[in-house]
């Protein structure tokens, strides 16, 4: 490729395949490996490896394969696919790779095949180990069937190792069955590269294939780090695309702005689990989908006379109401809160037309209130700002008249609300 001869690359160095020569041996890479190969080199039964996708489970997983002696253990490792995960294709499938010429269909009879072989293994001096990549595919029954092979033993000690590798899901699938959960011996997580390590992950994979590390500047390394959060895969995805950016504008190194490009038409956002076209964290947005989120004391105006503002348990929630969201549950945002054991809750809300921030008086928003509902009986209710306290549902219910209830004159609105009060 061309992109490649400008930057004096032999070979693509950001392919996700799982080539152990690129492999990093980063610390956190070190140190989950180290702690896997403790639990099978001491035949334990169960291990669990686990991490989000993309932080390098699949290439972890053959480097521990690829660490253990033949002469003493059978390993075998086992990629789980979506369709071929029943217990009795995963069970055969095994079968075959540990030599079983010909897997019986009946379970039974596959089991004592499955035995005989391990055992013969066993007394070649070798421990049997069973590494199932991406195992949070397997359903609870087949997880199951998978993990009662650690109820076979040969004279006297366990017959195999299981090492289960996946994302968080796996932990999850086995959390739900305790006789499953019960069984972990080892339990792990991969946690995705810092920026030290994402430099040398990089500078690694550019030297694999004879170039030099220099070709990514820091502000692009920064950048690579910023919009791939540690996780080889999408590191790779970025830096490769970033190299064909910097090829197009003719520059010698790769620039953040080259990274930043590429995750822009990738969609890939600075933020974990967001992209470019979804509203970022932090204060809510003046309009759009009513957004609720916790917001520092002094960003937040509670309304005067509801309650001292001086007391140290008062959470207050901001929220925003976008006009013409109908989607808004006030009733299930105020249970919400009241479920966090404070005593304050403020709901800032609007009327349609009305994009500001900033929350009103009660007393003034009534008002209002009444003059729309008086100057146009028959448009829309507008949006009332509304707060739970400590006091009883009762004593600061607030009731909105239907249509049929609606008062047409002054005289009429002041009996409404002295009904309300002495309510």
């Amino acid at each position: 490729m061309e992109h490649l001869q400008h930057f004096k690359l032999n070979q693509d160095p950001f392919q996700n395949e799982p080539d152990l020569r690129f492999y990093v041996d980063s610390a956190c890479h070190r140190d989950v490996q180290l702690r896997v190969e403790r639990g099978l080199r001491q035949a334990k039964g169960l291990c669990v490896l686990t991490g989000e996708g993309g932080t390098g489970k699949t290439l972890l997983a053959r480097r521990i394969l690829d660490s253990l002696e033949e002469e003493m253990f059978d390993a075998n490792l086992m990629v789980m696919l979506a369709g071929a995960a029943d217990p009795d294709a995963v069970l055969g499938r095994f079968a075959r790779q540990v030599g079983v010429q010909d897997p019986s269909d009946d379970r039974s009879s596959l089991l004592a095949q499955l035995y005989e072989q391990l055992a013969i293994c066993r007394e070649d001096g070798r421990h049997p180990v069973l590494i199932l990549d991406d195992a949070h595919i397997l359903g609870r029954d087949a997880m199951a069937e998978v993990c009662g092979l650690l109820n076979l033993e040969y004279e006297d000690r366990r017959l195999i190792s299981l090492l289960m590798v996946g994302v968080p899901a796996l932990d999850v699938t086995l959390s739900h069955d305790a006789s499953l959960a019960a069984r972990v011996d080892v339990r792990v997580l991969l946690a995705p590269l810092d920026l030290a390590n994402t430099k040398a992950y990089l500078a690694h994979r550019i030297s694999v294939v004879g170039g030099s590390p220099a070709i990514f500047s820091d502000s692009a390394v920064s950048a690579l780090f910023k919009f791939g959060r540690g996780r080889p895969r999408l590191l790779n995805t970025l830096a490769d695309n970033a190299l064909f950016e910097a090829y197009l504008q003719g520059q010698p190194k790769v620039e953040g702005s080259h990274v930043e490009r590429a995750a822009g038409d990738l969609g890939v956002g600075a933020d974990p689990g967001r992209t470019y076209s979804e509203i970022p964290t932090g204060r809510p947005p003046t309009a759009g989908p009513g957004v609720v989120t916790r917001s520092p004391a002094d960003d937040a105006t509670v309304l005067a006379g509801m309650n001292d503002p001086n007391e140290d348990s008062a959470l207050e929630l901001h929220t925003v109401a976008a006009p013409g969201d109908d989607d808004l549950d006030l009733g299930s945002l105020l249970g919400n809160s009241s479920r966090g054991e404070a005593d304050l809750t403020t709901i800032l809300a609007f009327d349609d037309d009305d994009a500001d921030d900033s929350p009103r008086n009660l007393d003034d928003e009534m008002d209002a209130a009444l003059a729309d509902i008086e100057a146009s009986p028959d448009d829309d209710l507008p949006i009332f700002a509304a707060q739970n306290s400590a006091k009883p549902r009762t004593a600061d219910a607030t009731r909105v008249a239907l249509d049929s209830e609606r008062p047409s004159t002054g005289d009429e609105i002041e009996d409404l609300f002295v009904e309300l009060i002495e309510e």
